[in-house]
């Protein structure tokens, strides 16, 4: 499972290098630092992680509001039927099955139940980054140039 999320991280790093939209770019490099943190917690004290992560994420979030003043709309047409239906396998893939799981320890918590949220934190960027998009493109957004 860590080796998942340290090739997640190196993927989301390097999409992050690629990248030339700067919104984009972060949005990745928030993608890498959300999978590098258990493999962080794992190695340290989890205190630690965390942070690391906020503290990493508040540098990415003043980036992003920064360049998000010089971004403009791009209509790209985003089918969310088939996000969701990908979504929704990726959770029967994982095995979502509440039923016969002993979800009474703290085993359950911190290795199934908070998969499955930052899964679902990863959707919401996604439909976060397309809306801010949409609203930064007027000209009464945060700094218009």
């Amino acid at each position: 499972m860590l080796g998942f999320f340290m090739f997640m991280s190196v993927l989301g790093g390097l999409m992050s290098y690629m990248n030339l939209d700067p919104m984009k770019s972060s949005f990745f490099l928030i993608v890498s630092v959300l999978m590098m943190m258990p493999m962080i917690a794992c190695v340290s004290y989890v205190w630690y992680s965390y942070f690391i992560s906020l503290l990493f994420l508040s540098g990415i979030f003043v980036i992003l509001v920064y360049f998000s003043s010089l971004s403009s709309f791009v209509n790209v047409k985003m089918y969310y039927m088939i996000l969701l239906f990908i979504a929704t396998s990726l959770f029967y893939v994982i095995g979502l099955s509440m039923f016969g799981v002993n979800y009474v320890g703290m085993n359950f918590f911190y290795y199934n139940i908070s998969l499955y949220i930052l899964l679902w934190l990863i959707i919401l960027l996604l439909l976060f980054m397309n809306f801010c998009s949409y609203f930064l493109s007027f000209s009464g957004a945060l700094r218009s140039v």
